[in-house]
């Protein structure tokens, strides 16, 4: 599985994952300067049993050092792999809210109301009475009563 797949995440949702990868990435910088200064200790320790003649100090120093670099060596590379998590997240994040849907409902009905022919603006009960009125305006009543008795006219001939 991809952890850097957002697809599916609400926009809050997706910033929400993305900062505690970020998080993460900060923590992990945060315990490498502290291993990193830790190195830099255990090598001046080195430099010192050395320079006593302590043999027995170095080698166990050196032994420090060595482990401390493997652990450094390892943060490196979680630090290397999350970075790159932390940058593909940021690159799919601003489409993250694209797949939400939002649905205004006062628009959505004024939609409906201008594509029936109504007033998009009048949230009274729709009057049944005004569409009928309007068809008789327009002739509607008399071009039907033509056109039946033609239709009547053709049967009977």
């Amino acid at each position: 599985m991809d952890d850097t797949d957002i697809r599916g995440l609400s926009a809050e949702d997706a910033r929400a994952y993305a900062l505690e990868f970020m998080t993460a990435l900060k923590t992990l910088e945060r315990d490498l300067a502290t291993v990193g200064d830790e190195v830099a200790l255990w090598a001046k320790r080195i430099e010192l049993a050395a320079s006593k003649g302590a043999v027995e100090l170095e080698a166990a120093a050196r032994a420090k050092l060595d482990e401390l670099a493997a652990k450094k060596a390892l943060l490196e590379g979680e630090k290397a792999e999350l970075s790159g998590k932390v940058t593909r997240i940021r690159e799919k994040l601003p489409m993250a809210g694209a797949s939400e849907r939002t649905v205004d409902a006062d628009l959505l009905l004024a939609q409906l109301r201008m594509a029936t022919g109504q007033d998009p603006d009048d949230r009274d009960a729709p009057d049944a009475g005004k569409l009928d009125r309007d068809l008789s305006a327009l002739g509607a009543d008399d071009a039907l009563a033509a056109l039946k008795r033609k239709i009547d006219e053709g049967k009977k001939e």
